[in-house]
């Protein structure tokens, strides 16, 4: 017997853990009508354009905020966070996208850094959950450690040495990808002095 697509939505509802989007709705090639019908039946709540919960559903800003602005990768600070080497909660998103991607005007609430290079621009690129458990798209460490290395005199002293010395600690470290990283991004030498000192710590 063919699934209904009632059936359909309700599975990705639940596989969310209570929240759906358009977007998985349109991949899954469900007609819109049914999406409108479906958030009626549920009381589903409207998070933002075409991202829907259950009402108990507790909000994930990284989610939604990439939902809504898909080509932005989190970075920078926002990754120290997410990666664990910082256990300061930054009061805005840090994040990178592509050269004339500004899909709305600047705010406070989010940094953003660009980049013209579709080389630099997807390098180090992963998967990571956030507090909540979902996942979004964040520079991996390596690659997050490269662009605060740049930015040194930007990132505040503490916030910088800290996760350095994390980083250092890490099981999941990989020097070598970060000089690969540091390479292509031409900071190869800053990166390898600082962390050489680091890894030679007490």
């Amino acid at each position: 017997m063919q699934e209904t697509n009632e059936k359909k939505l309700e599975k990705i509802l639940n596989a969310n853990g209570g929240y759906i989007t358009r977007k998985q709705v349109d991949s899954h090639g469900i007609p819109s009508w049914f999406l409108t019908d479906f958030v009626r039946k549920q009381r589903l709540v409207k998070i933002d354009k075409g991202f829907y919960a259950q009402e108990q559903w507790t909000r994930d800003d990284y989610l939604v905020f990439q939902y809504k602005y898909p080509k932005f990768i989190f970075s920078h600070v926002s990754a120290l966070f997410l990666h664990g080497l910082t256990d300061q909660l930054p009061d805005y998103f840090e994040v990178t996208g592509p050269k004339n991607y500004r899909p709305f005007s600047p705010k406070p609430s989010v940094t953003i850094h660009t980049d013209s290079h579709d080389e630099s621009y997807r390098l180090g690129v992963c998967k990571i959950k956030t507090s909540l458990g979902h996942l979004v798209e964040c520079y991996n460490m390596e690659r997050t450690l490269c662009d605060i290395i740049k930015n040194s005199r930007k990132i505040d002293a503490e916030i910088f040495g800290k996760a350095l010395r994390l980083y250092a600690k890490s099981k999941g470290k990989s020097i070598r990808n970060l000089l690969h990283y540091a390479q292509v991004l031409k900071i190869e030498n800053k990166a390898a002095e600082l962390m050489t000192v680091v890894m030679n710590e007490d």
